[in-house]
């Protein structure tokens, strides 16, 4: 299976499985407005509770295994660029997704050439800073300071309680919506997927 397939396959599951939970959420908007506000409440009041201003601290351990980590990132992204620069052949990758999602080949090889040329920019990416790992990991002391830096939330999720004040204020017309546009998602979903 080409990784191309991998990831429509892996893209069209997760929109598969967020249509169903827009219909299940429409549903109950429309029917019991009230249990999805109680928790959306105690989800609110455990988001606040934990603590974000956490530092999560990966930086020893890549230093600490630094020649594995390095290496692993290198030959990872190594066989990205060859897979997608040497051994790919792209008529016939895009034939074969245009057969599998049943959708014009013109479309798919619109859709293929940017998503092989971000695999590729992104290993390129990759390749670089397993160098830098493996060869000089102090010069990646300044990016891992400012990516290393706290986010200090005074107020957490002001703008979730808007949404949810405007969700249970038109809990049913909301339902409505959700509902009318995950049913149409997942029908097409089901009907392209044959």
């Amino acid at each position: 299976m080409l990784a191309s397939e991998v990831l429509f396959e892996v893209i069209f599951n997760l929109l598969l499985a967020g249509s169903f939970a827009g219909l299940l959420m429409g549903t109950v908007l429309i029917v019991r407005p009230h249990w999805l506000k109680s928790l959306s409440q105690a989800l609110n009041r455990e988001i606040a509770n934990l603590s974000l201003n956490r530092k999560l601290k990966l930086d020893p351990w890549f230093y600490r295994y630094r020649y594995l980590s390095g290496t692993f990132i290198f030959l990872g992204a190594l066989y990205v660029l060859i897979f997608f620069t040497a051994l790919l052949e792209r008529s016939r990758a895009v034939e074969a997704l245009a057969q599998r999602w049943q959708a014009s080949p013109a479309i798919m090889e619109a859709l293929f050439d940017p998503l092989v040329l971000i695999l590729i920019l992104g290993a390129c990416l990759a390749l670089f800073i397993s160098l830098f790992i493996l060869f000089r990991p102090s010069l990646l002391r300044e990016f891992e300071q400012s990516a290393n830096q706290m986010i200090l939330l005074r107020n957490p999720l002001p703008e979730s309680a808007k949404v949810d004040e405007f969700t249970f204020r038109y809990a049913q017309q909301v339902g409505v919506f959700l509902l009318m546009g995950s049913l149409y998602i997942w029908i097409l979903l089901i009907y392209w997927a044959k």
